[in-house]
């Protein structure tokens, strides 16, 4: 598979995906930061998000890898209210093998809604119609919230791997959840 790059933004009737810009540092530090107890149950790189400028390397970096085709994060914004929730990305990148995995998160306040299902929706849409074959999702095994979200966009559970990550100081398992092109 060519590698080629995913439209700066991506638009679905109630959200909208917008490659990072430096000009969110300081409101996504912010969302992370008043929510940050919740979100560190479940995403270890939330203890390393401890300043603005964090935030700022995180997403300067998100940008070169964008211009290396090694990721596509996006900010992930309510239409409506132009309001920032989270962020959604394409990550491990396989272009020889056409597969990548999806992973996303959002603000507490905005969980329930089908933002992140709709997001997931979107982005799936755009990298089936680049030429991906596979999309992968994966999550902690005791994070229900996030495992519905796969499970209601058709993905197939594929499997658990034991004991393969550390959260909160403890080994946990992670879900892995796939959908191909043609589901």
């Amino acid at each position: 598979m060519k590698k080629i790059k995913l439209n700066s933004i991506l638009n679905g009737s109630r959200v909208e995906l917008r490659k990072h810009d430096i000009k969110y540092t300081d409101i996504m530090f912010k969302c992370i930061d008043q929510d940050r107890e919740r979100l560190r149950a479940f995403l270890p790189w939330v203890d390393f998000t401890k300043t603005v400028q964090d935030s700022a390397d995180y997403i300067a970096d998100s940008l070169k890898k964008w211009d290396q085709y090694e990721m596509f994060d996006f900010s992930l914004f309510e239409k409506k209210s132009n309001t920032y929730m989270g962020n959604i990305g394409v990550h491990t990148i396989s272009w020889e093998n056409q597969c990548c995995e999806i992973g996303y998160w959002i603000l507490g306040k905005y969980e329930g809604n089908g933002f992140v299902s709709e997001a997931v929706q979107i982005l799936e849409q755009e990298l089936f119609s680049k030429g991906f074959h596979r999309i992968e999702i994966r999550c902690s095994s005791i994070n229900e919230k996030s495992a519905n979200i796969p499970k209601r966009n058709g993905h197939t559970l594929e499997g658990e791997l034991r004991d393969n990550s550390i959260e909160l100081g403890k080994f946990r398992n992670t879900k892995i959840f796939a959908k191909l092109k043609s589901d």
